[in-house]
């Protein structure tokens, strides 16, 4: 499987991208800009918790993936590039796709929607992650397949 570039088009499918908008800054000032709205996360009855994620380089393959049923996640590459690799919702993973998501970018991964621990494209990197408090003890679903890892 290729890494594909990663745009809102493309990963419509599994959820939506967070990068810098196009339209103009909702607010400026000396060395900043912003906009207050660049995704959204649905509601959630747990609170939301920010996880951070180390990754290093290591074969770009992968033999599980897991699935939140009630909770959207958001994956955010702080810096570098990590490809995301996901699978739409359904009983078991199939027909995954892999992204490249660039620094600063992130994706929010829809309720359902198979994905797994990014790959480090060439360095050791660190990405933000958020998810509803708890989400891994209360709604995660684990699916092993190492007979047959997936390579990127």
């Amino acid at each position: 499987m290729v890494a594909e570039p990663l745009t809102p088009e493309a990963f419509r499918p599994f959820g939506s991208v967070l990068r810098r908008p196009d339209s103009p800054a909702e607010a400026t000032g000396p060395g900043w800009s912003w906009w207050a709205q660049a995704a959204q996360l649905p509601p959630h009855e747990r609170p939301y918790a920010v996880g951070y994620l180390a990754l290093e380089p290591a074969e770009p393959a992968f033999d599980w993936a897991e699935h939140h049923a009630r909770a959207a996640e958001l994956v955010v590459p702080l810096d570098g590039e990590c490809v995301v690799y996901v699978a739409p919702p359904g009983g078991e993973p199939r027909g995954f796709r892999a992204f490249r998501v660039g620094a600063g970018d992130g994706v929010v991964l829809d309720p359902g929607v198979w994905h797994g621990a990014p790959l480090a494209v060439d360095r050791p990197l660190s990405a933000a992650v958020l998810l509803p408090q708890d989400t891994g003890a209360q709604d995660t679903v684990v699916a092993r397949f190492p007979s047959i890892p997936v390579e990127v």
